[in-house]
């Protein structure tokens, strides 16, 4: 179970990194506003899930 947790975090992880870097940024040089606003809530919602995997699997390990 604790594999299985810490394998999400790391995909929510790399899955919020990849949106951030690539997504955003191609949606706001080709002007798509609606894209960018929702790849952006995306993105920071996938990092603060695996943030809150990671000190779950901390505090109960």
């Amino acid at each position: 179970m604790v594999r299985l947790l810490g394998s999400i975090a790391g995909m929510l992880l790399f899955s919020a990194i990849l949106l951030l870097a690539v997504d955003v940024r191609i949606y706001s040089s080709r002007g798509w506003l609606r894209e960018h606003k929702y790849a952006t809530i995306l993105a920071w919602s996938y990092g603060f899930l695996s943030l809150l995997l990671i000190i779950i699997l901390i505090i109960y390990i």
